[in-house]
Order: C-alpha cells, then sequence, then structure tokens
C-alpha cells in the first residue's frame, strides 16, 4: 500500500540517508516540489535546512504551524502536540534505536547479548521437546512413527 502522508508544513518526516540519517524533524516550508525546509529544535544536528524529498519519509505526526514559522513557535507547536513522543512510541523508531545500541555497544555487550541468545535459545528447545515428547508434535517424530508403521507392514 501506498504510504499517503502527504508533504505539508508542519508534517513529520524522517531523513533516510546522509550524514542525518534516521533523524526527525518538521517541514517548516516548502521550497519547490522536490524540495523542504526541515528542523528540529530539540535535536542539534537538526538545524533548519532544506532537504530533497527524496532523501524524506513523512510521518503520520504533524503539529499546527504556520509556513516559515521560527524556531520557538515550532518548538512550542511539536510540545503542544507530543508528536516526538508518539513517535519514539512507534516500532520503527524502537528498531532504529536497537540497530544503534547494536552498532554502538562494546565487545563484552556483544558477548552477553549472545551468550542470552544461547541461554534463551536452550530453554526453548528443552520446553519444546518436553512438550514433543508428550504430543509428538513435530514433523520428524510424525514421519518416524509412519516410517516405522511402514515397516510393520513388512516384518
Amino acid at each position: 500500500m501506498v504510504k499517503s502522508n502527504y508533504v505539508k508544513v508542519g508534517r513529520l518526516i524522517r531523513v533516510l540517508r546522509g550524514p542525518r540519517e534516521n533523524k526527525v524533524g518538521v517541514i517548516v516550508d516548502i521550497v519547490d516540489a522536490n524540495r523542504v525546509i526541515v528542523e528540529n529544535p530539540e535535536d542539534k544536528k537538526m538545524w533548519r535546512h532544506v532537504q530533497n524529498l527524496r532523501n524524506v519519509e513523512t510521518l503520520k505526526m504533524s503539529c499546527a504551524i504556520n509556513r516559515n514559522a521560527g524556531t520557538k513557535a515550532v518548538k512550542d507547536a511539536l510540545a503542544k502536540s507530543n508528536a516526538l513522543t508518539k513517535y519514539s512510541k512507534t516500532s520503527t523508531c524502537k528498531k532504529i534505536v536497537a540497530a544503534d545500541a547494536l552498532a554502538n555497544a562494546s565487545d563484552f555487550e556483544r558477548y552477553q547479548l549472545m551468550v542470552a541468545k544461547r541461554q534463551r535459545a536452550h530453554w526453548a528447545r528443552k520446553a519444546f521437546d518436553e512438550i514433543n515428547q508428550k504430543s509428538g508434535a513435530s514433523w520428524n517424530l510424525k514421519l518416524a512413527a509412519r516410517l516405522e508403521k511402514g515397516h510393520k507392514k513388512f516384518a
């Protein structure tokens, strides 16, 4: 399905590529059909600048501001609409935060993650084996039972 979050003044956007990748900003003004002026007073790297529309993804959230509004007005509108907190609760934002945390993790933190995954897999496998022995739900036990039944015909 095509995203229908139209480009308008006050719409939140996420930058897709470049030095501001995955940063969120607000459309302050529309320059032409391909470019918009974006700003986020909360983020020091998202000062007011021109961004190409091919390089941004429009989000569902928006705030009520006028064209070419000042930084203070944008900051007040963002605080009033809670758009940034709504965005931080989305699954896309959570994936980005998790990827950044993994990219910035130390060797020991990556080791701890590996051990935790291994331990989780061990206990999941143990629980499945216990259930599988009672009910015979897995394909390999069903196949073994079928083969055994076939062998009994010839024996």
